[in-house]
């Protein structure tokens, strides 16, 4: 799939960080639990100022028909979709109204172990920094959110990918990704993220977790409220299932990377096919024009074997890209929770040993 080619505007302020209101953080996260396993999506609003990118309100599409049938729909999760696009024209209007900030700088998505990287996230990207380079989506995990904290990120398309994606004119040749020094690990840049609650929510916190809160005469209340109460959850062994998934996704990634490599290998023999015949081509052509110049008759340019013979169109190497990136992450996260994992099994190991 060749994506347009957009004449990006200059950054003048690029932005290194975003902070995200609470209310947009508790929006998201309720949108797509509650859609899980679907894919949903919804558009984020606030402005850059100062190298920042503030994100202050947020509000998703409506789920198009049978979007809860799937857990990775692309069209329900497309934001570009027409449906969203006139949702969006109508929002933005209303909230203009009453005076919110109706500035797009970007999408949140959902996901599902991880498993975000595709082409239409990165059409989406490209849409969105055309028009605003400072645009970011925000990515929210459901699965690791539950088994840990918010699992929450943001990205943005790297210079190095849109510099890329403009000389190749989208297509992506293995020329324009060789020139370029572009490799799977610089498809995205992440930013880092802060959360900022307002005023009134950070006075309401400090007051929930005053001892003046709590009811006196309660067991309950320390280890309720108290930043010393224990918490058991480290000792939680039940992530296995997660490790599990994250292998078998792991491995339907890679049968999907040799299946990209056959294709580029088939397009590679067929490529040599054809130069093999072209260049056959040209030297009967030259042993007929050095006849022809003894006869007197006008010659064959070589260069006619352009209306003899077609090359095959090389496929695009975003796929290969893209899927590289997603194994990758998979990787990380097996990475990650595997030694929290192992790390429990050996405690437990070695009180069994003491016990025995």
């Amino acid at each position: 799939m060749a994506f347009p080619v957009t004449v990006l505007p200059e950054l003048t302020t690029p932005v290194y960080s975003a902070v995200i209101d609470s209310g947009v953080l508790l929006k998201l996260t309720k949108h797509t639990s509650e859609a899980f396993p679907a894919a949903v999506c919804g558009l984020l609003l606030g402005l850059d100022a100062n190298s920042v990118l503030q994100v202050t309100h947020a509000f998703p599409f409506p789920p198009s028909e049978g979007s809860g049938t799937s857990s990775s729909n692309d069209d329900a999760s497309a934001p570009r979709s027409k449906a969203n696009i006139r949702y969006q024209a109508d929002m933005i209007r209303l909230l203009k109204e009453v005076n919110i900030e109706a500035n797009p700088v970007g999408y949140y998505m959902s996901s599902y172990l991880g498993g975000f990287f595709s082409q239409a996230l990165v059409d989406n990207l490209v849409a969105f920094q055309a028009a605003n380079p400072n645009s970011i989506v925000l990515v929210h995990d459901v699965t690791r959110s539950s088994q840990s904290s918010v699992s929450l990120k943001a990205y943005r398309l790297s210079a190095q990918f849109l510099a890329t994606n403009k000389a190749s004119g989208g297509k992506f040749s293995s020329e324009a990704v060789v020139k370029n020094n572009l490799t799977y690990l610089d498809i995205l840049e992440e930013l880092p993220i802060s959360i900022k609650n307002s005023h009134l929510a950070t006075a309401l916190l400090q007051h929930l977790d005053s001892p003046a809160f709590t009811r006196k005469g309660d067991p309950t209340s320390f280890v309720s409220t108290s930043a010393l109460a224990p918490n058991f959850d480290s000792l939680d062994l039940a992530i296995d299932p997660y490790l599990e998934k994250n292998v078998e996704f792991l491995l339907e990634s890679v049968d999907d990377y040799y299946a990209e490599q056959g294709t580029f290998n088939y397009f590679q023999r067929q490529l040599a096919r054809e130069q093999s015949k072209i260049q056959q081509w040209i030297q009967k052509t030259r042993s007929e024009n050095s006849l022809r110049e003894r006869a007197n008759l006008p010659t064959v340019s070589e260069d006619d074997w352009q209306k003899h013979f077609k090359l095959p169109t090389e496929p695009s190497r975003l796929d290969n890209l893209l899927i590289s990136a997603q194994i990758n992450q998979y990787c990380n996260q097996i990475e990650e929770y595997s030694s929290v994992v192992s790390s429990k099994l050996f405690a437990i190991q070695n009180g069994l040993d003491i016990h025995n």
